[in-house]
């Protein structure tokens, strides 16, 4: 039950933070980051796009995995284990820069670490079901390509 407790209270926090981030932008637009926020937008949507139609068997909004999905490691989660938040992450900073005020950034901070626990809590759940997904954790960057040293190809752990 306080795996379920948490899964809800993230999810909860992530859309509360977009929301608020989704109007903060409205109400004080800068034009001034008009092309950098769009590249932004376009980079997050096509993101939660790619992840999206990998995922697909293993879908869902909660952290918790879906009972009896595999481990998702082909397409975009060949090179991040969530995209998903990357792709929230870069809507998430085209509306902050928007906004371009304090209140802004502080939701965004604090919706980078939200998705931060939240991607955790899922890899500590994932390493529970899949044991396989600790080589896969260790090779694959959390949220941003390559940060780190996950891109590293070597290991004294077998591929899966």
């Amino acid at each position: 039950m306080h795996n379920e407790v948490k899964a809800k209270i993230l999810v909860t926090s992530q859309f509360s933070l977009l929301g608020s981030l989704l109007l903060a932008s409205h109400f004080s637009s800068n034009t001034t980051y008009y092309p950098a926020t769009t590249f932004l937008m376009l980079f997050g949507f096509a993101t939660l796009t790619f992840a999206f139609f990998a995922l697909r068997p293993s879908l869902r909004i909660s952290p918790i995995p879906k009972e009896g999905s595999p481990l998702i490691a082909r397409g975009i989660y060949k090179y991040v284990r969530h995209p998903m938040y990357l792709g929230l992450l870069s809507i998430g900073l085209a509306l902050a820069a928007n906004a371009s005020n304090t209140v802004g950034w502080i939701l965004y901070i604090v919706l980078m670490i939200t998705l931060n626990t939240k991607a955790n809590f899922e890899d500590r759940l994932l390493r529970e079901i899949h044991p396989e997904s600790m080589h896969y954790q260790m090779h694959t960057s959390k949220i941003l390509p390559c940060l780190g040293g996950s891109c590293r190809t070597n290991c004294e752990l077998k591929d899966f």
